[in-house]
């Protein structure tokens, strides 16, 4: 597109109001092009207003260094004095209707439209005459079309494009470039919340109905048709700062807070009453599923709250609270700006009560009062067929007939809802765990640094595998800061709390080691309620499967009566549907495929009678997608039983081949043992020497393997706790727990959280620790240079970080030394292990959050030679970040830290 593209007269029919407000674009279009004429507009100023740009138009055409173009110029600028209605010229319509006067009436359009073509005409012929050499930075294409720069700051700059909305450009040649130029700015704060309100005004408004104006001192004033399901309301709104610059709407009722504005345009108590409904529909189907596997307990069963570790950071200490008490941390805080959007994940086993914990916050916060309190907007990838977040969100929010999109995301900007996406591993459109960021990085960028977004995952695997994402995308505008929640494993005491009206202790008493450790899950303790009464026929995990199997059962009559599959075939063909989605990280397979799994499990051609029952097995819930249908399991703890069953039923080679493709979960792996001690008498070992040889064969290692996440669950779960000489390589696991006696070595191992017990050694070959838990045992318990790969130790004393303090807790160093290889050990550990952007002053890298006050441990001068020499070494690089306050800079790690 060109600059006769940008300028060129719009269509008669166009309303009045945005003929005016093109011919406010014309003459910003020509005020920049006599900014690139002259290569020093030191007195231009952005964003600018019609008056501003017709001002400088006039003081600034000479530079144009044409007395037919300064004329011409001169044209344009004085075109805003044009009578285009009795009495009232161009300047003086816009600022009337703009500072809340009535519509135009009986506007001379042809006049108006004269013109908007005399201004196109004029600026053409100037451009055409060859004064302008470099539109860039004042003019860049953005998606193939021509945009004109609208703002800038040290972080990013703004350019709109004649239509659709502002984009945000951070680029860094083309933010050095406006820096040179120096073009001076107006009023920033206001145009930023002009800038805001006009983002947050597209998911209510008409489409182009939105005009501005900014005209300091006086208020914003914005002229806008408000969508309704009974059409459009024609709406003038005013905002302004207040003295604290806190951001202020003038309602009819006085001034409100800027969120009230929000609120009010999107009815809240009924926009409320509309997501309640939706949300107790979601909250009943969850219970279907729950008694419909385990009928008759809903009387005896109470409501127990699970509980969660809150990672370190503005929501925690890293200690546990109920979900109920960690939703209100995060809700309290929704509110206030920090620079970046919250990104709190939420990570539990399958069946872990995440799905359930997560409706009853949403439930919470929907009740009627609270007045602002922000509202949870709960998401689920359950049945929900959608190519990406924004399409979710459009269809999930149909219903409300006041919400898309785009408007849920500017309540979340301005701290008025929360999103939730439960399942957000599962959703279409980005399935696999390969590249979770590609889904949500739209939606982050839409919020610009504000809000909260509550994900949720079947295990931390996905959530590591996002923050490595976020790490190689370093370039991202907007990075979050990630925060985990961490559902935690049931305690007896939570057991007891569910089933105290049941007589269960008796009955776990006698259970294996291996069931006990299952009976850390809602869905498996009230599994085990549910087998405690029965006559207990069955091995517990047989009672499991044979309980959904039933229930398929009872679907599935054939004709004379005559069941068309057997527990035992509906049973393997679960198992290979299980397979299925494993091997392709999707949550559904098709019809084709279900059939398929049915046809291996059967050995044979389905028949005609099969085939149009199987699609009914009510185990499978079926959804359309993609014009076909599409099934998958009604609880992901179902899929990873039969999964683990499927592994357990393979020949040896199959097994360990499909846990090399598959990252199973620790839930899965703790399957595996115990239906492989059931159906062979012994735990897998050589399965797991199988799957070792496979990972040790594999060429180039990546920690990311799924083998070796395979490897490392299965490794914790069968030899975590033993006695004797134990090893393993290439292990990739979230939690190990080290106990028994005897030492085990790990080689090439990736360990998030490890813990030794007291007769436990310890050697480290290649190895990264991330946090290493001696607090029950010492420091004897590490072999050689083993210490060298933590990055955190923690004893009974203290928490260490960086291997001097590490040393010096080991007893390896009689004071902490200040070489500055340990002190550049330090720092490279904690930039490792920090869970956000690492944002610091520009001038003296001092940090303002006191997250980052790690800084400080060796002062402030040591910390700046770090940062320096790591600049020098081509390891960090420094960018600037949009900020309010003194100038700030963000730490970008250019590629991984050497291993110390």
């Amino acid at each position: 597109m060109t600059i006769a593209y940008l300028v060129a007269a719009p269509d008669r029919q166009q309303a009045p109001l945005k003929t005016l407000a093109h011919v406010e674009f014309q003459l910003r279009v020509l005020g920049l092009l006599c900014a690139a004429a002259t290569g020093k507009p030191s007195s231009l100023t952005t964003p600018g207003s019609l008056d501003v740009w017709s001002r400088y138009i006039l003081l600034r055409r000479s530079s144009l260094r044409c007395d037919i173009c300064e004329s011409a110029a001169l044209d344009v600028a004085d075109s805003i004095n044009t009578e285009v209605a009795k009495d009232t010229s161009i300047r003086r319509m816009r600022n009337q209707v703009f500072h809340g006067g009535p519509d135009p009436e009986n506007v001379d359009l042809a006049a108006l439209h004269q013109v908007v073509s005399a201004n196109a005409d004029h600026i053409v012929a100037i451009y055409a005459h060859g004064h302008v050499t470099e539109l860039e930075p004042f003019f860049i294409p953005i998606n193939g079309e021509l945009a004109a720069l609208h703002d800038y700051s040290e972080g990013s700059a703004t350019y709109w494009p004649r239509h659709g909305h502002a984009t945000d450009v951070t680029r860094s040649e083309i933010l050095e470039a406006l820096q040179k130029l120096g073009p001076q700015r107006g009023d920033r704060l206001l145009e930023s919340f002009a800038l805001d309100i006009q983002k947050d005004l597209d998911g209510f408004a008409a489409r182009e109905s939105i005009q501005t104006l900014v005209a300091p001192p006086e208020p914003i004033v914005v002229r806008w048709d408000l969508r309704t399901s009974g059409g459009t309301i024609r709406r003038v709104d005013r905002f302004e700062l207040n003295a604290d610059h806190a951001r202020v709407w003038h309602s009819e009722s006085g001034t409100k807070p800027y969120k009230a504005f929000l609120a009010d345009i999107c009815n809240w108590e009924l926009l409320k009453e509309r997501l309640l409904e939706e949300l107790e529909e979601q909250v009943t189907e969850e219970s279907l599923i729950r008694e419909e596997l385990f009928p008759d307990l809903k009387q005896h069963v109470p409501d127990v709250s699970a509980r969660v570790c809150v990672a370190d950071g503005p929501f925690g200490d890293g200690s546990d609270v109920t979900i109920t008490q960690a939703c209100k941390r995060i809700a309290a805080r929704t509110g206030i700006y920090s620079s970046y959007t919250n990104l709190i994940t939420l990570t539990g086993e399958a069946g872990s009560g995440k799905t359930h914990s997560l409706l009853q916050f949403a439930r919470e916060s929907l009740a009627r009062g609270g007045e602002l309190a922000p509202i949870s907007i709960y998401i689920s990838s359950s049945g929900k067929s959608a190519n990406s977040l924004d399409t979710l969100l459009d269809a999930s929010m149909g219903h409300t007939l006041i919400l898309n999109s785009r408007s849920v995301l500017a309540l979340c900007r301005a701290g008025l809802a929360i999103l939730v996406i439960d399942g957000f591993d599962e959703l279409l459109g980005f399935r696999t765990y390969d590249n979770p960021l590609s889904g949500l990085r739209p939606i982050l960028d839409a919020l610009r640094g504000r809000g909260t977004v509550i994900l949720s995952a079947r295990s931390s695997y996905s959530e590591a595998r996002l923050r490595q994402d976020l790490e190689l995308h370093a370039s991202m505008d907007w990075p979050p800061y990630v925060t985990t929640l961490e559902l935690l494993p049931w305690r007896p005491e939570q057991l007891r709390e569910l089933t105290h009206r049941l007589p269960v202790e008796e009955a776990r008493a006698k259970m294996s080691p291996e069931i006990r450790q299952m009976l850390t899950t809602p869905f498996f303790c009230l599994a085990f309620a549910v087998w405690a009464r029965t006559d207990k026929s069955l091995e517990f995990l047989q009672f499991v499967v044979e309980t959904y199997l039933q229930r398929e059962r009872r679907k599935q009559p054939g004709q004379a009566g005559v069941e068309l599959f057997s527990s035992g075939v509906l049973a393997d063909i679960f198992s290979e549907v299980a397979e299925m989605i494993a091997r392709n990280a999707v949550a559904e397979v098709s019809e084709d495929d279900l059939e398929l799994a049915a046809s291996q499990a059967l050995d044979r051609d389905l028949t005609k009678e099969e085939k149009r029952r199987l699609i009914a097995l009510c185990g499978m819930s079926a959804e359309w997608a993609e014009n076909e249908l599409s099934f998958k399991f009604t609880h992901l703890a179902i899929a990873e039983q039969f999964l683990a069953r499927q592994v357990a039923r393979l020949p040896l080679d199959q097994a360990a081949s499909l846990l090399f493709s598959v990252a199973i979960s620790g839930l899965c792996a703790q399957l595996i043992v115990s239906i492989w001690r059931t159906e062979r008498g012994n735990v897998p070992t050589e399965l797991i020497a199988a799957l070792q040889e496979k990972v040790t064969a594999a060429e180039p290692y990546d920690q990311r393997l799924p083998g070796a996440i395979s490897l490392g669950e299965l490794w914790a779960k069968v030899h975590g706790t033993g006695d004797g000489p134990r090893s393993v390589r290439r292990i990739t696991v979230e939690s190990l727990e080290l106990g028994g006696s005897g030492r085990v070595s790990l080689e090439e191992a990736h360990v998030q959280n490890l813990t030794v017990g007291p007769d436990i050694e310890l050697r480290l070959a290649s190895s990264r620790v991330d946090r290493l838990d001696l607090s029950k045992s010492t420091g004897v318990a590490l072999v050689g240079d083993s210490y060298k790969q933590v990055l955190e130790l923690l004893t009974q004393d203290e928490l260490a970080v960086g291997q001097s303090r590490i040393k010096h807790a080991l007893g390896l160093a009689d004071e902490v030394t200040e070489d500055i290889t340990e002190i550049d050990s330090y720092f490279k550990s904690n930039i490792a292990l920090a869970r956000g952007p690492i944002i610091v002053n520009s001038r003296d890298f001092a940090p303002d959050d006191n997250r980052l006050n790690w800084v400080r441990e060796y002062g402030l001068d040591a910390w700046q030679g770090f940062v320096r020499r790591m600049q020098e070494e081509g390891k960090i690089t420094l960018e600037k970040v949009n900020a309010s306050g003194r100038l700030k800079v963000r730490l970008r790690l250019t590629e991984a830290f050497d291993e110390q």
